[in-house]
C-alpha cells in the first residue's frame, strides 16, 4: 500500500506547476526555409551595451577605452545569459525584410556568396540587404529546437529586452 501512495505522490510531483514552467516553452517551428530559422528578439548593438551599463557597469572598461562598444557588448551578453538562465542564448545576424513582408529570394544567395548565376556585378554592386541583430534563444534546427528555454526563462528575457521574439531567417546557410 504505501508503495502505490509513494507512487501517486510522485505523480504528482510531476504535475505541479513548477514542472510545468520547467518545460520548454510551447512553440510552432515556422515552414522550412533555405537558411535556418532562428527564434529571437531584434536587439541593437547598442542595446546590448546599455544594458551593460546598467547592470553590470563595474565590469566594464573606461568608456573611452579602445574597444569599450565591443567588451561592453560581451559583458551585456554573459550578463543576460546568467540572469536568464538560457545557456543557449546567441546573436546572429538575421534578414530583416520589410514589415509584414517576406526574405526576398535574391538576398539568400547573395547573402551566402552564390550569387554569380543570379545577379549581374552592378546588380550586386546596387544590392541592399536589410539585417539585424537577433538575440537567439534557439533554431529551427532539431538540437536547438529541442533545448529551447522554458516560459519562465522567456517571460524574463521579454521583461529585460521590452518587446516579445519572433522567428527570424538567419543570413547564412550554415552556422
Amino acid at each position: 500500500m504505501s508503495s502505490l501512495l509513494s507512487k501517486l505522490f510522485d505523480a504528482l510531483k510531476i504535475s505541479t506547476p513548477d514542472s510545468i514552467r520547467q518545460r520548454p516553452i510551447k512553440l510552432v517551428r515556422p515552414k522550412k526555409q533555405p537558411n535556418p530559422q532562428f527564434y529571437g528578439y531584434a536587439i541593437s548593438h547598442e542595446w546590448l551595451v546599455r544594458f551593460a551599463e546598467q547592470h553590470c557597469p563595474e565590469k566594464l572598461r573606461d568608456r573611452n577605452s579602445e574597444g569599450y562598444k565591443t567588451h561592453a557588448m560581451v559583458r551585456g551578453y554573459i550578463h543576460l545569459v546568467y540572469f536568464t538562465g538560457i545557456n543557449n542564448l546567441d546573436t546572429i545576424a538575421c534578414f530583416n525584410p520589410m514589415e509584414g513582408a517576406s526574405v526576398p529570394p535574391e538576398w539568400i544567395p547573395v547573402s551566402n556568396g552564390d550569387y554569380d548565376d543570379v545577379l549581374s556585378d552592378e546588380e550586386i554592386l546596387a544590392f541592399q540587404i536589410q539585417t539585424v541583430h537577433v538575440l537567439t534563444v534557439c533554431s529551427d534546427e532539431e538540437e536547438s529546437f529541442k533545448d529551447r528555454p522554458n516560459q519562465e526563462q522567456m517571460d524574463y528575457l521579454t521583461e529585460l529586452v521590452g518587446h516579445g521574439p519572433q522567428w527570424w531567417m538567419g543570413c547564412k546557410s550554415s552556422y
